[in-house]
């Protein structure tokens, strides 16, 4: 049976700083995945808890009194909205979400390369395709230590352009090491959390043009046993409409509805 794209688990509100949007309410987002047929959809949140110390402009504010402001969620017969969040990963041991506070959300994304923010996320000494290269593979292999509830966290857009907006960020991918990419993918795949297909990425990347770079993540982890969840990464309510891209790609990938990531405690 073919990978059903019948989910959108990542999507921002006007909450979130890089939206801002007052379009871009839970009830626009639920009102959506009820058009499109979902069976799911996740708020996701740009989220710095307040209780975690180094906290950059951009996140200070987003703390989880601020994105507690979406509930209550609204309500529908038809699709499950999930209220979760987009956390920050900044290596070593760096999680901006306390674990006091994991079971307040019932998706987490835990992003490693967020690499736009110099020195912050990326230290501005990192700044050749080689070294962002090794700095992501590094990032990936720290995050596998950290104790986390892993059957709800979800790894968002691998290839995303702020990877090395500065750079050529389509090489970046192309030079990280496999042999040590597929210890951390079977990882992901062992602990039963999800790698995202990212419709904003893809997008944004040209991926058909591309495709030997923007893929080449997603093979791998597909080879070692992932499962997979569709994330529109939307900001806009425009960039809602994800799901014939997000099927485009899940086909190229030969993905099956065998190889979808289920949220916790449902079938979706």
């Amino acid at each position: 049976m073919k990978f059903a794209v019948n989910h959108d688990f990542h999507c921002h509100t006007f909450l979130s700083s890089c939206s801002a949007d007052p379009e871009m309410t839970s009830e626009r987002i639920l009102r959506h995945a009820e058009e499109a047929g979902y069976e799911a959809v996740c708020l996701t949140n740009h989220l710095w808890d307040a209780d975690v110390p180094g906290a950059n402009a951009y996140y200070a504010p987003q703390d989880i009194a601020h994105v507690k402001k979406a509930l209550p969620l609204p309500h529908s017969d038809k699709v499950r909205l999930v209220f979760g969040c987009e956390t920050e990963f900044l290596g070593g041991d760096k999680l901006a979400l306390t674990p006091k506070h994991f079971e307040e959300f019932g998706f987490i994304l835990t992003p490693v390369n967020h690499f736009n923010m110099l020195d912050f996320t990326r230290p501005a000494s990192v700044n050749t395709v080689d070294g962002v290269a090794e700095l992501f593979t590094a990032r990936l292999e720290e995050l596998c230590k950290l104790d986390l509830p892993w059957e709800k966290v979800g790894i968002p857009h691998l290839t995303c352009i702020l990877t090395f907006k500065d750079g050529d960020y389509l090489s970046v991918f192309q030079r990280m090491d496999e042999q040590r990419l597929r210890p951390v993918f079977r990882f992901f795949a062992q602990k039963g959390a999800g790698i995202e297909l990212n419709a904003g990425t893809l997008r944004a990347e040209g991926w058909e043009r591309h495709k030997e770079a923007v893929l080449r993540l997603y093979q791998i982890a597909r080879d070692e046993g992932c499962k997979f969840y569709c994330g529109s990464d939307a900001h806009h309510p425009d960039a809602l409409n994800a799901a014939a891209l997000l099927r485009q790609v899940a086909d190229v990938l030969e993905l099956t509805d065998a190889q979808r990531y289920r949220l916790p405690n449902s079938s979706f």
